[in-house]
């Protein structure tokens, strides 16, 4: 008894203990509106957490940015913020979760306020990526993520399964990666995820394809890591 109350113990605080390196990386983003470059980054300062996306062409500028905290490896969200220029495409939005009043407010391209459970732990478009690293670094081969539908603040279940192993590329260096694949019940839509276990499971690229519009995440470049 005493050893499966160790083992227990050592599992438990092995999964809290699950960090991820800062890391600033270069991607592409490619979609039927746009093909761009941009800069992702990811810190942190102390349990204050910040995932973002920043790019810039002659035509356009996209930026993309959530900030959370982490608990025993489980995301919690505080503010989503997205901004795109030129401003007629009318694409501006910022999502903010407000623990004191239990709301979560969306103000922009989308505007409403829905009651916030905080039993509920939800995640944004762009942290949910960061719970799936958390997740795969557990040990999980299939889980759930409750994601946040920015157009209404309704949460929905997302379900996620590895399907297969692939030999991929980066920079010239080979890696194994896994590929994750995304299914939701209300939409028609496949998103696959490929990682790199050897990286922390670090997106390699995201191809997220629909009846609505296509669209590709690819890394390109690893500018800084840890």
């Amino acid at each position: 008894m005493r050893y499966k109350l160790l083992l227990i113990f050592a599992l438990s605080f092995q999964i809290y203990a699950i960090e991820l390196p800062e890391y600033v990386a270069k991607y592409s983003y490619e979609s039927e509106e746009i093909n761009i470059d941009g800069i992702r980054k990811f810190s942190k300062n102390s349990n204050n957490f910040t995932l973002g996306f920043k790019a810039k062409n002659f035509l356009a500028s996209l930026n993309f940015e959530s900030s959370f905290f982490v608990e025993s490896s489980q995301i919690i969200s505080k503010n989503y913020v997205v901004k795109v220029k030129p401003k007629f495409v009318n694409r501006n939005q910022e999502i903010t979760f407000n623990y004191k009043d239990k709301i979560i407010s969306s103000f922009g391209r989308e505007t409403w306020e829905q009651p916030l459970d905080q039993t509920i732990k939800s995640s944004d478009p762009l942290n949910a990526q960061i719970q799936i690293r958390l997740n795969l670094l557990s040990g999980m081969k299939e889980f759930t993520i409750k994601l946040l539908e920015v157009k209404s603040g309704e949460i929905e279940d997302n379900f996620y399964k590895i399907i297969k192993n692939e030999s991929c590329s980066l920079d010239k260096n080979n890696y194994e990666c896994v590929v994750l694949k995304r299914f939701r019940e209300k939409e028609n839509r496949e998103t696959l995820y490929y990682l790199i276990p050897e990286l922390d499971y670090m997106f390699l690229k995201i191809i997220d394809s629909g009846p609505e519009r296509n669209q590709k995440l690819e890394l390109l470049e690893i500018l800084s890591l840890g």
